[in-house]
């Protein structure tokens, strides 16, 4: 006698719905009486047999195949064990096993990239303000989203730093918003201790300097008390290639802009000051000019000139560093992309710096001027703090939106982040230590896009723009943007009026070279599902290999341009057997109140725009296993840089269709063969039962 769902109608009538028992779709009984010569039983060799033929994992060894034998007996048998043969399976274990995705999952779970080229060589999973707990004008500063993004493989972590009211410590939180703020000993302390929890690769800090040189002196004793042997950088400022993430395993790493650019770049404002022209968004934009671009003390902003705070690298301080006041801080951040002999060897914490006293300096007299404005400025956010701070982003004022706005349009006009400061001499005499301690570095355009993507002599480790400069490069120089990537590092952020968290689509950036395309990781949505299934990639460690097309030219010495279409390199077949799970996960009244679920699930390709394609199976009424048994296939000219995004859906008749789960895989490492391919909430939180059989082939 069978199980049913029973839902009722009208408040007294109800309706019986029959619970179907999912079995084994024909595929798997006819591999299962074809690898066991119509038997009822497989054995260890049959099964190896199977694997390697059919499943095509050539690796797969007799014992490989006993042992998975054993697992499933020990599982499904567990009362029986000892009386069950268990060295083989029965049709129903067979299936079993099919249908477990730890089992039979459909991506490797361990890294089998190339580890030891330089950095430059990889996609790296990175972060966006990464300490924020939901939207960008009102959320808590926590550690938490730091934590959580390290343990999900994220190697990019984004700090913006900030003086604390009394300006005697340091902060971490969105300046100039509404946000609460974070200590920043607490955040470096937790990326210490969960850093390399999922994966061994080297974590990058992103530092966004808002402060003094007192206060970066005190940020540099810290981050070298926390993290101690763990920190890296090279002996001399200069390397002739980026270390591998090998190289860097269980290493942390600091970026940020070095002084001898703020230097230049606050002369080079000086004399474009006075000339009217402003200069194209994506110039100013292109390289590093991030929201530290921007006039402020402590938390507040002066509103005439500011940049957007929102997503900048490597700012400094509206200070000069001096003589005393920084010679730590510079000296964190490690890799430089000029030349230099390549038998240098890398250190860890200078022998100079270990037992040394970092003594902080006082702060140049402040111009009356500045003074006043500062003090103006100190009453308008001290009105501005009686806000609610739990204020929802719908409500927020008008005003906060604009500024953002205006951040990121005064972020093309100004050529670097700094302020005007006194005492440019003995900040070039603290220069030298504070820039020893840089390791990625942030650079600037400052004659432009064109020059700074193509001109062979320029000297650069990484170059940041928004999501809207990247769109107007790749259309205007693309294959210059390429080229850039095979040297020097790119960072692509979100816009400044992505209030709400939300994100762009990453594929424009991965197209084109870009290593880091930084994401707002509580910003859950279809952006960020396509970013998951990216970085489940080599072993979910947060560094992909980058197709070789990116790093090197073709035959006829062209640069891969995304745009071009291409010939078809292979076809995807993709056939969706069935799913199952739901009913174990949601209450029978989740989807549809008065019967089972109606499912159907879409497939997406993700790639160039050549390769993207969607599709979907029928719908399967009141089942809550569906059973599709449908085919698709998917012909791709660039497989390497494709995704297939899998969403399931319930079908409503009146509303909205229900979500009932998501993934994101990367087609250039699905597993042939038949597999259990687990299912994602809207969060990117594995759902525990829910998933789908499917098989995968290449023609």
């Amino acid at each position: 006698m069978g199980s049913y769902n029973y839902y009722k109608v009208l408040g007294c009538f109800n309706r019986k719905f029959k619970i179907s028992e999912t079995g084994p779709p024909p595929d798997v009984s006819n591999a299962f009486s074809l690898y066991t010569e119509k038997g009822s039983h497989m054995t260890g060799d049959q099964l190896g047999r199977f694997m390697v033929d059919y499943q095509g994992e050539k690796e797969c060894t007799i014992n490989d195949a006993e042992q998975i034998i054993q697992e499933v007996v020990n599982r499904r048998h567990h009362l029986t064990k000892y009386t069950k043969n268990a060295h083989s399976f029965e049709l129903e274990d067979f299936f079993y096993y099919l249908f477990q995705d730890d089992l039979n999952a459909p991506i490797k779970s361990q890294v089998h990239h190339d580890m030891n080229a330089p950095l430059q060589h990889y996609f790296i999973y990175t972060g966006h303000n990464s300490y924020l707990t939901g939207n960008q004008l009102s959320s808590d500063c926590s550690e938490i989203p730091i934590i959580r993004a390290l343990e999900r493989g994220v190697r990019g972590i984004e700090l913006d730093l900030w003086p604390n009211s009394a300006k005697d410590n340091v902060h971490v939180l969105h300046g100039r918003t509404l946000t609460t703020p974070v200590p920043l000993l607490t955040c470096l302390r937790s990326i210490r201790d969960h850093a390399f929890i999922k994966s061994p690769y080297p974590v990058m800090i992103t530092l966004e300097d808002h402060l003094t040189p007192d206060l970066q002196a005190k940020v540099a004793e810290a981050v070298i008390q926390v993290f101690g042997e763990m920190l890296y950088y090279p002996r001399s400022e200069c390397l002739e290639e980026f270390p591998s993430p090998e190289e860097l395993k269980h290493r942390i790493i600091l970026s940020t802009k070095p002084p001898k650019e703020y230097l230049e770049s606050k002369h080079h404002r000086d004399i474009e000051s006075a000339s009217p022209a402003k200069k194209d968004s994506v110039e100013g934009d292109i390289l590093g000019k991030e929201p530290s671009e921007v006039k402020t003390e402590g938390h507040e902003a002066n509103y005439k000139n500011d940049t957007d705070q929102d997503d900048k690298d490597g700012g400094t301080s509206n200070y000069q560093a001096s003589e005393q006041g920084a010679p730590h801080y510079k000296r964190l951040t490690a890799i430089n992309a000029g030349k230099a002999n390549s038998e240098l060897k890398h250190e860890l914490i200078p022998e100079e710096l270990k037992h040394q006293t970092v003594h902080a300096t006082k702060s140049p007299r402040e111009d009356p001027d500045l003074k006043h404005a500062r003090e103006k400025e100190n009453a308008t956010m001290a009105r501005k703090d009686a806000v609610e701070r739990d204020v929802l982003v719908k409500d927020t004022p008008e005003i906060i939106v604009k500024e953002r706005e205006a951040d990121e349009r005064s972020d093309t006009d100004q050529d670097d982040e700094d302020n005007d400061t006194s005492n440019n001499q003995s900040s070039q005499k603290g220069a030298p230590q504070y820039k020893r301690l840089i390791a990625i570095r942030a650079g600037k355009a400052k004659h432009g896009v064109k020059l700074a993507l193509t001109d062979e002599v320029i000297k650069f480790n990484r170059l940041s723009l928004d999501e809207h400069a990247l769109e107007k490069a790749a259309t205007n120089h693309g294959k210059d943007l390429v080229r850039f990537t095979q040297r020097n590092i790119l960072r692509v952020f979100p816009k400044g009026t992505r209030v709400t968290s939300s994100n762009f689509k990453p594929m424009i950036g991965w197209m084109h070279g870009a290593q880091m395309v930084a994401f707002n990781m509580q910003g859950y949505g279809k952006s960020l599902w396509i970013m998951h299934g990216m970085f489940r990639s080599n072993g979910g460690c947060g560094y992909v290999r980058k197709p070789s097309f990116l790093m090197e030219r073709g035959p006829y010495n062209e640069l891969f341009d995304p745009k071009v279409t291409l010939p078809v390199k292979k076809t995807l077949r993709v056939r969706v057997y069935l799913g199952d799970g739901w009913r174990m996960d949601f209450s029978h009244t989740h989807f549809d109140a008065f019967s089972p679920p109606d499912f159907y699930t879409k497939l997406y390709i993700i790639g160039v725009p050549a390769d993207a394609a969607k599709s979907k199976t029928r719908i399967i009424e009141d089942d809550w296993g569906p059973i599709w048994g449908e085919e698709f296939k998917f012909p791709l000219t660039v497989p390497e840089l494709a995704l297939l995004r899998i969403e399931v859906r319930e079908y409503d008749m009146s509303d909205k269709d229900d979500f009932g789960g998501q993934t994101c895989l990367p087609v250039s490492e699905l597993r042939p063969g038949i597999r259990a391919v687990p299912l994602y909430d809207k969060k990117g939180e594995k759902l525990k039962s829910v998933r789908l059989l499917m098989q995968f082939r290449f023609i």
